[in-house]
């Protein structure tokens, strides 16, 4: 062991530190839940959406807190992203989402991080391995990497020269990638990976990221009209939306009845009681396409709450909105 540590150390010029094999507690493997990435950093707009950055760093959460919610699901069925029946890294919660990263790591003097496996001692190598810590002015620290990442792939561009003929005869430089996916790899496989996959010559590689973030959620105040309302009830209603979600099905999901008879269909979704006004927190949602402007230019503080997303671009905030219009 001791030997085959400082093979390692020596060829990746890394600290590396290894957590007893799981063999007595199997991998968990749950089945196929996908959470869609974010991009960083997050645009957004001022009034229906503007220019102000939303640093998607802010929803990073500690390692300890990550190493708790990092497990590996199965692909159920074959998508854009993977093949059926192939294993990836995923969040135990719904509260937490993992995104996609792609940074730069200079090889020069080592990568500077330390790897750490929290799940492993499987035959078919599917395990976990995250980033335990980061060496401080390392090439992973200067790329963005952060103690709780998950290393998914290896990327390594290579430049050669390739004869051409005619005119311009010579040799044109060429540029070929090679890469290596280790998602969901035990300690082992990352190891290799990371060691011997570039080759002596590679001075840089681009490292797939895998980060654990919490999903930015929006306080939401509903408020019912009074004629709806029977003597007692209250007609505030508070509620916790995910950014992202679609304003109609978010309603709807938390028990909001959509009732508005008196009210025109909405051409997109037929429903009358799909207008909604507006009170608070109208940068939160996403800007209007060009029929909605259209349909509510008399009213430019309501939505067609089945074309809306609320949280636009992964924002956080308060949002007030009146339902049931034509009932008040």
């Amino acid at each position: 062991m001791m030997k085959r540590s400082m093979l390692v150390l020596c060829t990746l010029l890394v600290l590396l530190e290894r957590g007893s094999p799981f063999s007595a507690n199997p991998l968990p493997i749950q089945g196929g839940r996908f959470s869609p990435a974010l991009t960083s950093p997050l645009s957004m707009e001022a009034s229906w959406g503007g220019s102000e950055t939303v640093d998607a760093n802010r929803y990073n959460i500690p390692i300890d807190q990550a190493a708790d919610l990092w497990t590996v699901s199965v692909q159920e069925s074959k998508n854009a992203d993977r093949e059926a029946g192939v294993p990836f890294v995923d969040s135990k919660s719904k509260d937490y989402f993992v995104d996609d990263l792609t940074v730069e790591v200079s090889r020069d003097g080592g990568l500077g991080m330390n790897l750490l496996e929290i799940a492993g001692g499987r035959d078919d190598g599917i395990g976990i391995t995250i980033v335990s810590a980061v060496t401080e002015g390392g090439n992973a620290e200067k790329a963005g990497i952060l103690p709780g990442d998950s290393i998914a792939s290896i990327t390594v561009y290579e430049k050669a020269g390739a004869a051409t003929s005619g005119s311009f005869s010579g040799l044109v430089e060429e540029t070929t990638s090679r890469v290596r996916d280790c998602e969901a790899r035990d300690f082992d496989g990352t190891i290799d990976s990371l060691a011997n996959f570039p080759g002596d010559d590679a001075d840089t590689v681009y490292l797939g990221v895998k980060r654990i973030r919490r999903w930015p959620k929006i306080q939401v105040t509903v408020e019912y009209p009074a004629s709806q309302c029977a003597e007692g009830f209250d007609p505030v209603r508070k509620l916790e939306f995910f950014a992202g979600e679609n304003l109609q099905r978010a309603l709807q999901n938390r028990g909001i009845v959509l009732d508005d008879p008196g009210n025109v269909k909405c051409d997109f979704c037929g429903k009358n009681a799909c207008y909604v006004s507006i009170i608070k927190g109208k940068h939160l949602l996403n800007p209007m396409g060009k029929t909605e402007e259209k349909l509510m230019e008399r009213n430019p503080n309501c939505r067609i709450s089945c074309k809306t997303t609320v949280g636009y671009n992964m924002q956080e905030g308060e949002l007030k909105l009146k339902v049931n219009l034509s009932q008040w």
